[in-house]
């Protein structure tokens, strides 16, 4: 009798058991990954209870800048400033921050590119100070200060902006520095008209002779509604 059709009948029986078994424990492998994954961060959620850094503004020094006027109506701003932030972290783990580019928006038209370099927020710490470069290539001052002005509680003029971009991040907890995460940041940005001396000189015609606008902890010049979106 012939077997010879039995035995290449018993070998895709073989192979096909094979590939179930790899199906099978990669199935398991993934699975273990995903949930040691989830756990991790069901274990940060809870335990570390993580809270959003806040950054204030202190300081906006006027570095360089060019004044053009077109049609005796029209200002165009071109600038060099460094603007110093306070950064403060309520978090029980560390933020080693890596150096970044933002965007600056007015009115949804592009203002400025803000340079942020890397720097390290120590857990429960509120005086990290971080000095920004801000690069102003050309801004139509006279369509920005002559748009609708926004009104606080007290009555403040105050000119609102966007800042947007993407920042990576080391999460340090303990002496353990975990894997680097990257954040999508999108944050409303209110500047207090009055506060800005060298921008109302310039809006005049005028040169500015004040080049430093310094900011209070009452000040309404700040970061606000701050919407993060976390990628691996």
């Amino acid at each position: 009798m012939n077997h010879s059709g039995c035995l290449h009948f018993r070998q895709p029986l073989k192979k096909e058991r094979f590939l179930r078994s790899c199906c099978f424990f990669l199935s398991v492998y993934l699975l273990i990954i995903v949930s040691t994954v989830g756990l991790g961060g069901l274990l940060v959620v809870f335990v570390l209870k993580p809270q959003k850094p806040v950054f204030s503004i202190q300081t906006v020094r006027l570095d360089a800048y060019q004044l053009n006027v077109y049609s005796n109506t029209t200002l165009f701003v071109s600038a060099v400033a460094s603007m110093v932030l306070n950064a403060s972290n309520p978090n029980k783990i560390g933020l080693r921050y890596r150096p970044s580019r933002l965007q600056l928006y007015s009115e949804g038209l592009p203002m400025a590119v803000i340079r942020v370099p890397g720097f390290f927020q120590p857990a429960h710490s509120n005086n990290v100070s971080l000095t920004t470069r801000v690069l102003i290539p050309c801004v139509n001052v006279t369509q920005i200060l002559g748009g609708a002005w926004l009104q606080d509680q007290q009555g403040h003029n105050i000119v609102p902006m966007k800042l947007s971009g993407d920042i990576r991040v080391n999460l340090h907890f303990t002496h353990i520095t975990l894997p680097k995460i990257k954040v999508a940041l999108d944050c409303d940005i209110s500047f207090e008209y009055k506060e800005l001396g060298f921008l109302n000189e310039a809006y005049i015609k005028k040169p500015p002779k004040d080049l430093l606008a310094s900011f209070s902890n009452d000040s309404n010049s700040f970061l606000k509604k701050c919407a993060l979106a976390i990628y691996v």
